[in-house]
């Protein structure tokens, strides 16, 4: 009987070593006993580790240099093909913008004229931005609006000025005959011309480019005060537009 006794007692001490030695394993060699089984008794192991369990050595992650250099010529090459379409987007936005300047000029004029009951003047201007900037059709970068007080068409600086307004880049500024440098608008919001007629003039707004091939912007001013804009193609000059019929 002490004979039985000591051999469980020797069986579980057996049970427990066995038992601390599998909880002393390492955690790699626990992941690779849990996974070997495969139901035909071969041991499987993970993919991270080889057949030795030692970690596998995993592929190179990422681009080689060759590769990346070939994916640098294609975008430079993208690049340059779309290259031309964006300045004709550039350049298309510069001359909506200076035509939208030069009509809401001529409408501030016209509306100045009629608020003070007075003659207002729209004009070209080489110098906009100048203490007493000048009305004259060459090289005009922008625009001014005064009240034309002395009647003379030319602003002084005992005038009133009312707006201040400037074209970007090389936009050109081109007056046809009847308009010259400036619009003039009476008391009543019309606008005439020198003869007292009212006006029927066009104002140019260019940029001397191919891209886009519609480079410029016509400006109209029919019947003393219809104000309408228009686009087309001066194969890449800047045309001086005509009078409005």
């Amino acid at each position: 009987m002490h004979g039985d006794n000591r051999g469980a007692q020797v069986g579980q001490a057996i049970t427990l070593a066995m038992a601390a030695r599998r909880c002393s394993l390492p955690r790699r060699s626990v992941a690779i006993a849990a996974n070997d089984t495969n139901g035909a008794g071969a041991t499987v192991r993970p993919a991270a580790f080889s057949a030795t369990g030692m970690p596998r050595r995993l592929p190179p992650q990422g681009f080689t240099l060759v590769e990346l250099m070939v994916a640098m010529a294609v975008l430079a090459i993208l690049a340059v093909a779309a290259m031309p379409a964006l300045q004709g987007v550039v350049n298309g936005n510069r001359l909506r913008a200076a035509a939208n300047e030069t009509i809401a000029t001529l409408q501030s004029a016209r509306i100045a004229a009629v608020r003070f009951n007075r003659r207002a003047v729209a004009c070209m201007s080489a110098d906009p931005n100048a203490a007493v900037p000048s009305c004259q059709a060459v090289d005009a970068s922008g625009w001014i609006v005064f009240l034309d007080a002395n009647r003379d068409g030319q602003y002084a600086a005992s005038e009133r000025l009312i707006r201040r307004a400037s074209v970007t880049g090389s936009v050109q500024l081109l007056g046809s005959a009847a308009l010259n440098s400036r619009v003039t608008f009476n008391a009543d919001g019309m606008a005439r011309d020198a003869g007292g007629s009212l006006l029927n003039a066009a104002v140019g707004v260019c940029l001397p480019t191919t891209q886009p091939q519609d480079n410029e912007s016509t400006v109209s001013i029919s019947a003393g005060s219809r104000i309408r804009v228009s686009r087309k193609n001066a194969a890449g000059k800047c045309i001086t537009p005509g009078d409005v019929p």
